[in-house]
């Protein structure tokens, strides 16, 4: 088709050509699938970096307070089964790292010591083991060197990153050498994170969708014993008494361990049970079951 242009030569219209572009169906088409290919693998990817949401959410719960020019907690709290903060620690930072270490060394919870000790897979102090990658030693360096000095910057990162992939640095006795930094990750208790507002181990929140949230636990519940060990108003006996309920249920193949609680509001004391990873035996047994 020929039109005349704004000059008054004519212009000559593109035109498609149905035959170029039947030839070049199967390549676009192939070009297509394959990014909705890429897209399914990329989701489930995309899904685990979502921050792990809780009632309330976590960085609503978490009780930082400022001390000075240093952050800290206003009463002690379990950011994982072997770590309490407590007031007086130094918060230094908050991360995630950004390079995948999972298929060249585990990562250990708890680092003390040296930097090189940090990054041994051994207890620190001994010096031996594989070392992370020297991509993954320099980020985590870097973050050992990064202060922050207001509650602010640990709200934001814990409303940004997954709750299960963070790690705190901080320090015990408030020094700043390398030597004094601990880096912990977080994890919880069955979605459960623990504690000691009042004097007494309490739940400050439950993941949602969690075992914990399925038992019927709420934050505010106070926690007097689990798996019949007392809790005896401390994190670290609560930690211990989980450790030991699991072993057992896991011994003894039952499929929920209890925890007596006192809900918030409430004078009475009543249990929640919560449920165990399937065994192998239990599975077979309800698989047996359900076929007759």
């Amino acid at each position: 088709m020929v039109t005349k242009s704004l000059i008054g030569f004519p212009r000559v219209s593109p035109q498609i050509d149905p035959c170029a572009f039947q030839g070049k169906l199967p390549l676009v088409l192939i070009r297509y699938w394959f990014f909705l290919f890429c897209l399914a693998l990329l989701t489930p990817l995309y899904a685990q970096d979502e921050p792990v949401h809780m009632r309330p959410e976590f960085p609503l719960t978490f009780p930082l307070a400022q001390n000075g020019k240093d952050v800290t907690v206003k009463y002690p709290v379990m950011i994982n089964p072997a770590t309490v903060i407590k007031p007086g620690m130094v918060l230094r930072t908050i991360y995630v790292l950004s390079v995948d270490a999972a298929q060249a060394t585990d990562h250990v919870f708890a680092h003390k010591g040296t930097a090189e000790d940090a990054y041994a897979r051994s207890l620190p102090g001994s010096g031996t083991g594989p070392k992370l990658p020297p991509e993954v030693q320099g980020e985590i360096n870097g973050y050992r060197l990064t202060v922050w000095g207001v509650p602010n910057n640990f709200v934001l990162a814990m409303a940004q990153y997954p709750t299960d992939q963070m790690h705190l640095i901080y320090s015990p006795t408030g020094g700043g050498q390398s030597k004094d930094l601990v880096d912990e990750r977080f994890s919880f208790f069955d979605g459960l994170f623990i504690g000691l507002p009042n004097g007494k181990v309490t739940v400050l929140a439950v993941e949602k969708d969690s075992k914990a949230e399925a038992a019927g636990i709420k934050a505010g519940d106070v926690i007097l014993s689990i798996g019949g060990f007392p809790t005896k108003d401390d994190l670290m006996t609560f930690a211990l008494g989980y450790a030991h309920s699991k072993k057992i249920a896991t011994e003894n193949e039952v499929s929920t361990y209890p925890l007596t609680i006192v809900s918030q509001g409430a004078g009475d004391s009543h249990q929640a049970n919560i449920a165990m990873p399937a065994t192998i035996k239990s599975g077979l047994m309800d698989g047996f079951n359900g076929g007759q």
